[in-house]
């Protein structure tokens, strides 16, 4: 083997130690991540999706995001949302969101597979969870529809993050 092949090969060797230890840093950086399918894409306004994830240390600060997965003939072009957050001693937090998942040109947001987008919305950032324990968040869509039944959100996740 020439001093080329060995060089060349101890130069690919390189990129592939730092190509898996980037992918390996990335992983760590998930706490915690669930999704939920929302049968039919019917999500009625009295049903919860509700998520449990431990906070192993207070300390630490984190990101939480929601994903969400909308079929292309949803119709409208955003997402109101009623959550709470329980924590281990049950003082219930809650907040309203609102998700904007299509440009004012009806142009859907995130990435598109068939008839599906998907996209990732930040909700809190850099934020702690004061104590170690299970936390509860509820979710439930702020939709005004006729029925009370929003169709059309196909999934809906959250992801904890350590934040950077």
């Amino acid at each position: 083997m020439s001093l080329q092949q060995k060089l060349n090969n101890l130069f690919l060797l390189i990129v592939l130690a730092l190509l898996t230890a980037f992918i390996s840093s990335c992983n760590k950086k998930a706490v915690f991540e669930d999704y939920r399918s929302i049968r039919h894409s019917e999500w009625n306004q009295d049903t919860a999706l509700v998520f449990e994830m431990n906070i192993p240390d207070p300390k630490k600060l984190y990101d939480l995001s929601f994903t969400v997965r909308n079929e292309g003939h949803y119709g409208f072009s955003n997402l109101w949302l009623f959550v709470s957050i329980t924590p281990p001693t049950g003082k219930e937090l809650t907040d309203t969101v609102e998700l904007t998942l299509a440009k004012p040109s009806g142009e859907w947001l995130g990435s598109g597979l068939g008839d599906l987008y998907d996209r990732k919305y930040p909700y809190k950032k850099t934020i702690f969870f004061p104590e170690v324990g299970k936390y509860t968040i509820s979710v439930r869509h702020g939709m005004r529809t006729q029925t009370g039944v929003l169709t059309g959100i196909h999934n809906f996740g959250i992801a904890l993050d350590k934040a950077l």
